[in-house]
């Protein structure tokens, strides 16, 4: 069986999805993505027509988004037209899964150079535009389940996380994030990308649009819950804003990387995917972990770094209280809460964040891991190459 490697990772900032106000207000999808797979092909230095297939995480499928818009993109970024390309649908895994995907492809000897990767534009393709759900799904399931804010009070409820927590870790979300960009730590996996700032100039865009350095315990104990108005805990402050943005991880097969005198950033050492009860869906990483930390023969002690998504700051900590898992590290660079939540790129954007994260600790493991809608849960460990 061959060995997948992971050669580079990138992405854009991401930005708010916002049509006053967001980096990306009039920019495409596909011209999103189209940059980042044309800057990541140039910076690795490899011909365009070694890539032969770009799988692309996208949850919203219609309008910029519809008609297989991995393929429109992989067009549009300048890729010769006998590249393939595949757009992949796992709700918020998908750009994970795309990773994962391309993997299990190269380690089952099929293609050997590929692009994974996601985007999603939650300004021009809203989250739930023109949804909906079978009937027949409420006949197993509460409506609740179509609502992840609903979900994650079931787990503050559940789980007895307290308002409090969930404000501290919202909180150390935005910290951390700040101080990664002040210290320069995202420059490596960010690629410069042309957008608006606030008052509608052009310009070229370096750092995230949603992390607050100055958010403080007070200003976010002074929201009101955002989805149980009366008794709730979740707020719009401790959940993951709707955001814009795209990653691309080029991905080979070890052979081909020495073929190429390219040195691998890490290689895919396992990875897993399960189902959970919708109504928990936040839960989803648990039992993911557990099936990849098996695969790979590892225990949770033995991985350096990890990256779990945080689509609310309460999943994240049920996930940590449920794996008995320090905080100590995971998400040391800050999170989805105060970076954003692509849907279709966040998979792809936290596994970057873990990969250059690895590289700059000297970390031999790491873990990329999220819940997903609908009740599912992905992870994906990676071995440094350098071990």
């Amino acid at each position: 069986m061959k060995t997948a490697v992971v050669i580079d990772a990138v992405r854009t900032p991401v930005g708010r999805a916002s049509a006053d106000k967001g980096y990306y207000r009039d920019v495409r999808s596909e011209e999103l993505s189209a940059h980042l797979i044309a800057a990541l092909v140039k910076r690795v230095g490899i011909e365009p027509a070694l890539v032969e297939d770009v799988r692309w995480g996208c949850v919203q499928q219609q309008g910029e988004q519809g008609f297989d818009v991995a393929r429109i993109a992989a067009l549009v970024a300048g890729l010769p037209v006998e590249t393939a390309a595949v757009t992949v649908n796992r709700n918020c895994g998908s750009s994970l899964q795309a990773l994962n995907d391309a993997a299990a492809g190269i380690m089952a000897g099929c293609e050997d150079v590929q692009i994974a990767g996601g985007v999603e534009h939650m300004d021009h393709v809203p989250m739930t535009k023109d949804y909906s759900p079978s009937p027949a799904l409420f006949r197993l399931h509460s409506e609740a389940v179509m609502n992840m804010g609903f979900t994650a009070e079931y787990l503050a409820a559940k789980y007895r996380i307290p308002r409090a927590r969930q404000d501290e870790f919202a909180m150390r979300s935005h910290q951390l994030a700040a101080a990664a960009t002040q210290r320069g730590e995202f420059a490596a996996e960010v690629v410069p990308t042309w957008g608006r700032d606030d008052a509608g100039r052009k310009c070229r865009l370096t750092a995230d649009q949603t992390i607050r350095a100055d958010t403080t315990l007070e200003a976010l104990a002074a929201l009101p819950p955002a989805f149980q108005p009366e008794g709730g805990s979740v707020t719009a402050g401790t959940s993951s804003p709707l955001s814009v943005g795209a990653a691309a991880i080029l991905v080979m097969s070890e052979d081909k990387s020495r073929e190429l005198g390219l040195k691998p950033m890490a290689r895919v050492k396992a990875m897993a995917v399960t189902g959970v009860n919708p109504e928990e869906m936040g839960i989803g990483p648990v039992p993911a972990v557990a099936k990849a930390l098996k695969r790979a023969g590892l225990t949770l002690d033995q991985i350096d770094c990890v990256e779990i998504n945080e689509a609310f700051a309460v999943q994240v900590l049920s996930v940590l209280q449920l794996l008995g898992l320090s905080p100590d590290k995971v998400n040391t660079r800050g999170g989805a809460i105060a970076i954003g939540h692509p849907l279709g790129a966040s998979g792809a954007r936290i596994a970057t964040t873990l990969l250059h994260r690895m590289r700059d600790q000297g970390a031999r493991y790491g873990l990329a891991t999220m819940c997903i809608g609908q009740g599912q849960g992905i992870a994906t460990i990676l071995e440094s190459c350098d071990s």
